[in-house]
């Protein structure tokens, strides 16, 4: 029984994103967990117990990697970097 795990290289590509949320102060934390089919690398904006983000590797499905914001899906690509990639864009806020 085999369990899926994000490889180190994967795990460098979203900590640099990460990095630089949380030096703005976008993200507070992180966790990672491990399943047979799946590994999700969550993100919290804040010290709760529901991430923000969700990176979602899966194992048999041919999009490997999905974003979940919100417990919604956001985004599926073959390859993390694209997933990484729309992480990295600005989050809008209003200002009045």
């Amino acid at each position: 029984m085999n369990i899926v795990r994000f490889k180190k290289e994967e795990i460098n590509l979203i900590m640099e994103v990460y990095s630089q949320k949380i030096s703005t102060g976008e993200w507070k934390d992180y966790s990672i967990s491990f399943q047979k089919n799946y590994a999700v690398f969550s993100i919290h904006k804040s010290f709760k117990f529901i991430p923000y983000y969700q990176i979602k590797k899966n194992f048999w499905k041919k999009k490997g990697y999905t974003l979940i914001q919100n417990n919604s899906i956001v985004l599926y690509s073959n390859t993390l970097k694209v997933i990484v990639n729309h992480l990295r864009k600005p989050s809008l806020k209003l200002v009045r």
